[in-house]
């Protein structure tokens, strides 16, 4: 009997990651979350932190090792994105 291979039994192919998804990470970000929001996919991968907001770019590479859990997007509706931050203060 053998154990099944987690989240991509052919590695071969590419992480099945969409737009929408949401992943946990092995590892949670400084403000506590550790599931984030899958905005663009491709050769890098951009995410968004579900807990403060932060956007990041990650190499699609480095996403596959880290990747614990995906949460597919719901099939009806809009994405789930959060509104774009406030901008910075052009006084200074």
């Amino acid at each position: 009997m053998h154990r099944e291979q987690g989240l991509r039994p052919d590695r071969s192919l590419p992480l099945p990651l969409h737009l929408g998804d949401e992943v946990q990470l092995k590892k949670p970000h400084p403000c506590g979350a550790d599931r984030w929001l899958v905005l663009r996919v491709g050769a890098d991968i951009r995410l968004q932190c579900r807990g403060c907001g932060r956007l990041i770019l990650v190499p699609r590479a480095d996403i596959e090792r880290r990747v614990r859990r995906i949460y597919p997007a719901p099939l009806d509706g809009p994405l789930p994105i959060a509104p774009p931050p406030a901008p910075a203060d052009p006084g200074l």
